[in-house]
């Protein structure tokens, strides 16, 4: 019965292929952040209001996503970052339904709503960190060219910390039947 389906899948695994897409980089300005949760008895993910946008692949069929780059912070870090993703705009002036606040060119969301956790970025004491994000949050933002990313602290705001870039955001996605 295997030796059937061999060449078929052989054959389907031959219609795919990887390509890789830039997404380009993000800053997020986190001076001004409040030091405690604005939503109560839940942590708060930090969106921009705008959403990083970017040539979508030039097929239809995208079957997985895996996101590479490397997250760097204006100082040391010993701290770990959960990165989440949005289809949907974060912002409160934009979906009225939102559970969002607005904070100037930032966004807050309740973790509970925040939307799908992509992966971890991990400082180990230095002032950068690379990471591997995947999803499928994260693949269907990729097939329409926009995708809101959103970091959460694990504990408290590390003091002095003012700006963390993900920069050389690299899709690696594969497309195929």
């Amino acid at each position: 019965m295997r030796r059937r389906f061999f060449p078929l899948a052989l054959l389907l695994a031959a219609c795919s292929y990887t390509l890789t897409v830039d997404l380009g980089s993000m800053t997020l300005n986190l001076s001004g952040l409040p030091s405690t949760s604005p939503f109560p008895g839940d942590a708060y993910v930090v969106f921009p209001k705008d959403p990083q946008t970017f040539n979508p692949p030039p097929v239809d069929v995208v079957r997985g996503v895996r996101l590479e780059g490397r997250a760097v912070a204006d100082i040391p870090l010993d701290a770990t970052l959960a990165v989440y993703g949005r289809l949907q705009n974060p912002d409160p002036d934009k979906d009225p339904g939102s559970e969002c606040r607005s904070l100037g060119e930032l966004v807050l969301c309740p973790e509970a709503s925040a939307g799908e956790r992509l992966g971890e970025i991990a400082f180990q004491g230095g002032d950068q960190a690379p990471f591997v994000l995947e999803g499928e949050t994260l693949t269907q933002g990729v097939r329409q060219g926009e995708l809101w990313f959103g970091l959460r602290v694990k504990g408290a705001l590390p003091p002095g910390l003012g700006e963390i870039r993900l920069e050389e955001l690299k899709a690696r996605v594969t497309v195929g039947l």
